[in-house]
């Protein structure tokens, strides 16, 4: 496989989405050596859409359950560390990919954003602009000859309609077309459109679709309110957003330009050859899935590298200024970026991958071009991943506790027969569910409940996306168990309260509890299609046990202090929000690194008591 970069089309997303909070410099708490300051905590607490969702809880204690939520990320972190786990190449692998789209992402603002100026004279023009659309008729072909033959009998007052019936014109692409603020790309040719008056054409412009003649039907006055700013700042976002993107393909251009790079075809192949055999694998069973789509997720990866062995992950797969870039490193990036395979057929799913990886050549070629720039040394930088890192290893060290809450089919069995009845945490539950792929979805449906749109309303649009509920995204009345992890959260819910988004199976789930009641004696459960149920509830309860409990220690060994008295002078919204980070170059991170719902796992009561004695 051959690459040519200087042929490539790249899209970016290059303007980033961030919110700035009031600053605070006070120290909120104080974990073993690390201090937690009111600044990180209302950045992340306002970013976190589960806990401004349940607005009718009382609001102080959100915040306290958020906090013991941080404190107790931080002391797993602390643990990590400890344990050495940052070296291992679990963490690298998730890790450094991350480092990665921060790296293109500061030489984006270095060599891009930072370098493009809006004047006076650029506001004043957008404000003009902004106040009016055009409408105009479009006469485009890739026949330059024909083109300037109906510029010819425009100019000899011929009219439109009548030149495209002209034979030699009748085939000619023609259509209506709006001009707005924005809308075309060269901003030369705008302004030249926005000069125009109603019944003048334009000369014949070479453009992407070929030769163009845009005729000018109307001139529409959509006045603006001057002297609002967030008018004039979207008319500056919208004039500065198109020249940062014809900056960057300028600068792609060049730093790419005249450059190849060989992709090991054999190679790429046999990694192809174990992403497709697992792909295959995991859909046999149930061919028409959910959304009919495949996310690889952890346990899939580790799959393919135990497939393709520790030999072949370190081979070459491609070189960039002389640096060897190997097939782990390309999983690596693969598990982050979280491709969606819509097909299992395997032509599209090697066409998938072979853009992916031309895309990563790119990605590799701005992560080398940003280190040699010094920007891995960058102190801003360095401080964003560290916060980043905090929720990595906290997560992942969490993770290798799993097997101490394996169950045993006798436990499952036990459960069943003497205990269920007796469990006062065991309800039936109507839910709402709604699974969403990607971040972006998830911001655009919390933007939805922010304007009182009901969760109700917004499920059904999305219909059924999973197993256990109806076309209207509603489950029947079953016991919590069956929901699995939802359930529990579910259980801590009241009605009417939407939680989430919950990172699960590589979508992002939403809940609603419907209906909440206890279980009477005469409900019958058959234990054969529960036990797989119940397994995996006694499996969570047991690992939120193991969790709460190594939490408590983890405080006791490395010390909390918490500062109340600064905790109740932050001021928060009840807003739900959730912005998520477009990078320089491409690519989207959420806006902070989503905060595991520590308080879903600890015994909150004992954990007070020995925080706040």
């Amino acid at each position: 496989m051959r690459l040519l970069v200087s042929y490539f089309v790249i899209i970016l997303l290059i303007f980033i989405s961030s919110l700035y909070p009031q600053k605070f410099d006070k120290i909120l708490a104080e974990i073993g050596n690390q201090k937690l300051t009111a600044n990180e905590f209302k950045l992340r607490y306002e970013l976190s859409p589960f806990v401004s969702n349940r607005a009718k809880w009382n609001k102080d204690t959100l915040k306290l359950e958020f906090l013991f939520s941080m404190i107790a990320e931080r002391l797993w972190y602390l643990d990590a560390i400890e344990k050495g786990l940052n070296n291992s190449e679990d963490f690298r692998f998730y890790f450094k990919p991350l480092e990665d789209i921060f790296l293109r992402d500061y030489l984006f603002k270095m060599e891009i954003e930072d370098k493009i100026k809006l004047s006076a004279q650029d506001v004043s023009n957008g404000i003009n602009k902004a106040q009016f659309k055009l409408k105009a008729r479009i006469i485009n072909s890739e026949d330059s000859i024909k083109i300037f033959k109906v510029f010819d009998y425009l100019n000899k007052k011929i009219s439109i309609d009548s030149i495209l019936k002209i034979p030699e014109f009748m085939f000619l692409s023609s259509g209506e077309f709006e001009i707005s603020l924005g809308s075309l790309k060269d901003e030369e040719v705008e302004d030249y459109l926005f000069a125009l008056n109603p019944t003048d054409f334009s000369k014949p412009i070479r453009s992407e679709i070929g030769w163009v003649i845009f005729y000018i039907t109307e001139k529409v006055l959509t006045p603006i309110d001057i002297s609002n700013q967030k008018t004039i700042d979207e008319i500056k976002r919208t004039i500065k957003s198109r020249r940062v993107m014809l900056k960057s393909q300028d600068y792609l251009k060049n730093l790419l330009s005249n450059q190849t790079y060989d992709i090991n075809d054999s190679i790429f192949n046999e990694v192809f050859n174990a992403i497709y055999d697992l792909i295959l694998t995991k859909t046999k069973d149930n061919p028409d899935s959910i959304r009919a789509s495949y996310v690889l997720n952890d346990y899939d990866f580790r799959e393919i590298k135990k497939k393709l062995g520790t030999d072949l992950l370190q081979q070459e797969l491609f070189k960039v200024e002389n640096q060897s870039i190997t097939v782990w490193d390309f999983l690596a990036n693969l598990a982050f970026e979280e491709h969606r395979f819509h097909s299992k057929d395997r032509r599209q799913i090697y066409s998938q991958l072979s853009k992916i990886i031309k895309n990563f050549v790119v990605q590799q070629r701005l992560v080398i071009e940003a280190k040699r720039k010094n920007l891995d040394k960058n102190k801003n930088l360095i401080e964003e991943l560290e916060n980043w890192k905090v929720n990595y290893l906290a997560t992942q060290l969490r993770l290798t506790y799993l097997d101490s809450a394996r169950v045993t089919e006798d436990e499952v069995f036990n459960y069943f027969r003497t205990e269920f009845r007796k469990d006062k945490s065991s309800l039936l539950l109507k839910l709402r569910i709604l699974n969403l792929d990607n971040l972006e979805e998830v911001e655009k449906v919390l933007n939805q409940i922010s304007t009182n749109k009901s969760f109700e309303e917004i499920v059904k649009q999305f219909g059924r996306t999973d197993s256990l509920v109806n076309d209207s995204g509603e489950s029947q009345l079953l016991p919590h168990f069956y929901f699995g992890d939802i359930g529990t959260m579910a259980l801590k819910l009241n009605p009417k309260e939407v939680y989430g988004p919950i990172n699960r199976n590589g979508k992002y789930t939403l809940i609603e509890v419907i209906e909440k009641r206890e279980i009477p004696d005469t409900v019958e459960i058959n234990f054969e299609s529960s036990k797989n149920y119940i397994s995996n509830y006694l499996f969570m309860k047991k690992f939120n046990e193991v969790t709460s409990r190594r939490t408590l220690e983890l405080a006791q060994k490395y010390g909390v202090k918490i500062y109340e008295d600064v905790l109740s002078e932050i001021k928060t919204t009840s807003i739900p929000m959730f912005v998520h980070r477009l990078m320089g170059f491409g690519g989207r991170i959420a806006g902070v690194p989503l905060l595991d719902n520590w308080f879903q796992f600890i015994d909150l009561k004992e954990f007070k008591s020995k925080l706040l004695p």
